[in-house]
């Protein structure tokens, strides 16, 4: 009975697939790099607020808020589960409730799940990185996140960007140990258990310095309910360990070798910059050069990705 509990949390809180896999889907840039994106219809065209969109410090409002505040999120999770869905790598089971309050936020946030996108959906000053993960939180004045997805201020997703290096990432690397679990179609939908314990503080590096704006979900149904914050702080990851998320099967014998989707317009939102009240002496130009000049560096080892 329990195991039939999980299961059922786990396939209901996985808005991202709200329908079969084979019914919506990404290109396979890998092999074929002017393969469109496809139209995934409804809010998805039509929407005015959609993401993922480009970050840029040039043109970004500058705002300064109460820092964010994080519950539970440093306590080992011994008990997650982890599914493949058909379009991207999920975690749920929390022991407890994991609480996002303070910036900008008016209400108290509790983490729902989290996944991940190889490449990077959001672009910093026009650079993709190899992985984003979500960490996807749900009002909680609102009793599920299907409900939430209905209001402008049901969501909040931190998105979390990782840099190349030649240093395993040991948070991502307690992701991959439980990977053959779910690499194959058969196994697709099917929980399992994931083998290390992982703290979500082990994901989130430094949230000093983020930028935030109202937006979408990134699949379908694109519901336009999410306030994104997408830290400026990057971690590192190797190249293998993002490949090995490439492994994942989302049809027989198909792998889903990239799941982000395209940028979408700004329409004119407003992008603000997140600063500490001491990183707000740095003009944007020194932040820029500081904070993201690492991307700049590693953009010759990104594009080994490609190849």
């Amino acid at each position: 009975m329990v195991g039939k509990r999980v299961r059922r949390k786990l396939l209901s809180c996985s808005f991202l697939a709200l329908s079969a896999a084979s019914e919506w889907g990404y290109p396979d840039l890998d092999n074929n790099q002017d393969e469109p994106f496809p139209k995934w219809g409804g809010l998805c065209d039509t929407g005015r607020k959609q993401s993922p969109i480009n970050l840029h410090v040039k043109g970004a409002l500058k705002g300064e808020f109460t820092p964010l505040k994080f519950e539970n999120y440093d306590e080992h999770q011994g008990a997650l589960q982890m599914v493949n869905n058909g379009h991207s790598i999920q975690l749920s089971g929390f022991a407890h409730d994991l609480t996002l309050s303070g910036g900008g936020l008016a209400n108290d946030f509790v983490v729902e799940q989290i996944h991940m996108h190889w490449w990077s959906e959001h672009t910093i000053n026009d650079i993709r990185y190899p992985l984003e993960v979500h960490i996807v939180h749900r009002n909680k004045i609102y009793p599920n996140i299907t409900m939430a997805a209905n209001f402008k201020d049901g969501i909040t997703v931190i998105g979390v960007l990782y840099h190349v290096s030649n240093t395993p990432n040991d948070a991502i690397g307690s992701i991959i140990k439980s990977l053959d679990n779910v690499k194959s179609y058969a196994q697709m939908n099917v929980p399992t258990h994931v083998a290390d314990s992982l703290a979500v503080d082990d994901l989130v590096p430094s949230v000093d310095t983020y930028f935030t704006y109202a937006g979408s979900l990134t699949t379908p149904t694109c519901a336009e309910a999410v306030t994104w914050i997408v830290l400026t702080n990057t971690f590192p990851v190797t190249l293998d360990q993002v490949n090995q998320f490439k492994e994942i099967e989302y049809k027989q014998d198909k792998q889903l070798h990239n799941n982000y989707r395209e940028l979408q317009s700004e329409n004119n939102r407003a992008l603000v910059l997140v600063q500490q009240q001491q990183q707000q002496r740095d003009s944007a130009g020194r932040l820029s050069a500081q904070g993201l000049g690492l991307i700049v560096l590693l953009g010759v080892a990104v594009r080994q990705l490609q190849l």
